[in-house]
């Protein structure tokens, strides 16, 4: 899941799924929702418990992680299409291609409200199976696209449907797995094996035979996928343990047990415009905004134009198809491995954050400052040390999450965060100027400054917390809150001294 899968932090499903009991409002006979702590747990317990999560990871991880994969290669298509013909038989001109990448995000921006709304009201899992549907019919309808207009009006139905995913795919992971295990779920339906294998499915249909463009085979296929998953999800995959078909009756209430400590069952009523206030008078609020329009203007680059730029250093379409598919190599395994390790060792996630995007500003300045003619395989490294970009929007999203307490500012925030993705997604491909293709001088430039802004904010950030933890360690605290109690009056981390900052 390239970032492109990425327009939502954990703090909205957070936030969401404290809204929702872990059955729809009908809690299991026996079970304290709100338990804070886990009680000792007997051999017979563990033994049910890890049969429960294997049966879970092998019914809803494999599920979503599916979902997920098809999802963000049917997001992709639209950057291999443009190299097997589709802006030719479209008649795309000037800058309309560049505005089929922002049209997309602009759909996304309109479903935004309506989704956290939904949220509230239909299963988490049935939202997945639909949207993922009218996502594959819609890809298909690409494939009947004459001209801009139909192509614009399609991707903005696109934008639409990805909007509801990623929340869901939160609500998800905070209903079905406990806290210590979701950061491995996570980064396993957070992936880029659509990156990895897109380039090779591409190449694949390249080379099938038929009257039709073979950019139409593409999307007519991967639609067609697509449109069978999301129905095969819409009827199998369960929103709660309560509803699981593949848990026994005792299992289910063991599932809803062993989850007690997520304590999803706690309910805070009520918006709190003061926690809006807060968020927006923190620095760190405003240092990630600006990181995720950095970030996002560089995800657009490399979403969009990846392969548009590798074509450009001389390959042909059909080898262009396979040498895009390293990059989405080292983004996986740069994000697994550093992710990892941040799990292991306390405020790392700053100096990972930093560190990643060294390679990124390396890989950009190579880009631009080679000749493509003599020096392309030079050129095409310079591309794969890009795909470190994307570590760094795993750590900021996972510092927003630690470091926002309370409902509202914890909404409030992931919100924010998901607008300024969805806008520096719109502003990205217009830096990909059409009169400078294939070397796209002004698009390159625009990444490598954003990457630096990337670079400075994760210094910022780190900075920001260093010094708050600093100052609040030199402050007496009259009343000792602690962090159960600050949860049930829904206390902010700016309200609760006693709250440190990761970094």
């Amino acid at each position: 899941m390239s970032s492109v899968h990425k327009t939502h932090d954990t703090t909205v499903a957070e936030s969401l799924a404290q809204e929702t009991s872990l059955n729809n409002g009908e809690p299991l006979k026996g079970v304290e929702p709100s338990s804070t702590s886990e009680k000792p747990r007997t051999p017979e317990e563990i033994k049910i418990d890890r049969r429960i999560l294997l049966k879970t990871d092998a019914c809803v991880l494999s599920l979503l992680v599916l979902v997920a994969t098809f999802e963000f290669l049917d997001k992709n298509a639209l950057a291999y299409a443009a190299i097997l013909g589709l802006k030719v038989d479209t008649g795309l001109v000037n800058q309309q291609y560049s505005w089929l990448g922002s049209i997309f995000y602009f759909g996304y921006l309109s479903m935004l409200p309506p989704t956290l709304w939904i949220l509230t009201k239909v299963p988490a899992g049935k939202i997945i199976g639909v949207s993922t549907t009218g996502w594959g019919i819609s890809l298909i309808c690409m494939a009947a696209c004459q001209n801009f207009a139909g192509l614009a009006t399609v991707r903005f139905f696109l934008g639409m449907f990805e909007a509801t995913i990623l929340p869901c795919f939160m609500v998800m992971s905070a209903t079905w797995w406990k806290r210590s295990e979701q950061a491995l779920r996570t980064a396993l339906w957070y992936n880029t094996f659509a990156g990895i294998f897109g380039g090779i499915l591409a190449y694949a249909m390249a080379n099938i035979p038929g009257p039709l463009s073979k950019w139409r085979y593409l999307f007519i296929i991967y639609g067609s996928i697509t449109t069978v998953l999301g129905i095969f999800t819409t009827l199998v995959l369960p929103s709660t343990p309560g509803r699981a078909w593949f848990l026994k009756e005792s299992e289910k209430l063991r599932a809803v047990e062993r989850l007690a400590s997520n304590q999803q069952g706690k309910m805070v009523a009520g918006f709190k415009v003061s926690q809006c206030i807060e968020a927006l008078k923190s620095p760190s609020y405003w240092i990630l905004i600006i990181f995720t329009i950095a970030q996002s203007i560089t995800n657009a680059g490399i979403t969009n134009f990846n392969p548009l730029i590798i074509n450009g250093f001389g390959f042909s379409p059909q080898r262009t198809t396979l040498l895009a598919t390293p990059q989405a190599a080292v983004a996986f395994i740069s994000q697994f491995s550093l992710g990892l390790l941040a799990q292991y060792v306390p405020n790392l996630r700053c100096i990972i954050w930093c560190m990643s995007t060294l390679p990124a500003i390396a890989g950009a300045m190579i880009i631009r400052l080679t000749d493509h003619e003599t020096q392309r395989n030079l050129a095409l490294g310079g591309v794969y040390l890009m795909g470190f970009y994307n570590v760094s929007w795993v750590m900021a999203l996972s510092l927003s999450t630690s470091n926002n307490s309370g409902v509202t500012k914890k909404s409030f925030a992931s919100t924010s965060i998901a607008i300024a993705y969805a806008v520096g997604n719109i502003i990205g491909p217009q830096f990909f100027l059409t009169k400078e293709a294939p070397t796209y001088q002004t698009g390159i430039l625009a990444m490598f400054i954003c990457f630096a802004i990337m670079f400075f904010t994760g210094v910022a950030y780190a900075a920001v917390q260093i010094i708050t933890n600093k100052r609040r360690a030199l402050v007496v605290v009259a009343e000792d809150i602690s962090q159960d109690a600050a949860e049930e009056i829904d206390q902010t981390d700016g309200e609760n001294l006693k709250f440190r900052y990761s970094y």
